[in-house]
């Protein structure tokens, strides 16, 4: 699916759902992808309106501010974002958000740098060389793959059991905003791109 589908796709999922983050951080993730920064910053804004706890969206839109000149809000955004990361043990977009404040030479917040709170933590194993692809965790890990196949796998090997917790409500949000069928291969491959999405698989 080309960068102008995708777009659209995303689109239209934010307009029948306004309240639905999924839909706004996606239209606005598509638009960076697209480098159209300038279009990305109005969904991911409304993404962390809907749900402020989400570390990565904060990266993503300080990412679009700076690159649309916009360097000073860019700073506040990333500055909050990597206190809402550390509070909520979001490692990767955490690490991220703040090497990029220090290439700018801007402060950064203090780090409690190995904490994780309670509601974070999740059931599972930990295994040696397993991070969350979406929150950067080292630990709990899925028992075994949510399902069969090659994508099944790739959740298995990359995704936390909080995580993968987080997508079931949403992938049923997904499948009634877009009356998608999952008996046809069209509504599964639109489900699966959305579910990637969401777990940040698309660059594994």
């Amino acid at each position: 699916m080309d960068q102008d589908q995708r777009i659209k796709q995303f689109k239209q999922m934010a307009e029948a759902d306004p309240n639905n983050e999924l839909g706004h951080f996606s239209l606005g993730k598509a638009y960076v992808d697209a480098g159209r920064v300038a279009d990305a910053v109005a969904p991911l804004r409304r993404a962390l309106q809907l749900n402020p706890m989400l570390s990565k969206v904060y990266q993503l839109l300080g990412d679009a501010l700076d690159r649309d000149g916009k360097r000073t809000e860019a700073v506040e955004v990333l500055t909050r974002g990597v206190t809402v990361a550390d509070e909520q043990g979001d490692r990767m977009p955490r690490d991220a958000m703040v090497g990029v404040l220090r290439g700018w030479g801007s402060p950064v917040p203090p780090i409690k740098t190995g904490d994780r709170p309670a509601e974070a933590a999740t059931s599972g194993a930990s295994v040696e060389g397993f991070h969350c692809s979406r929150c950067g965790r080292p630990d709990g890990q899925l028992p075994k793959p949510p399902f069969k196949g090659p994508l099944g796998q790739k959740i298995f090997d990359n995704v936390c059991n909080g995580c993968w917790r987080e997508w079931i409500p949403m992938g049923t949000k997904v499948i009634n905003e877009l009356a998608l069928v999952l008996s046809t291969p069209t509504g599964q491959q639109m489900y699966d791109q959305y579910m990637q999405e969401f777990l940040q698989l698309d660059n594994r």
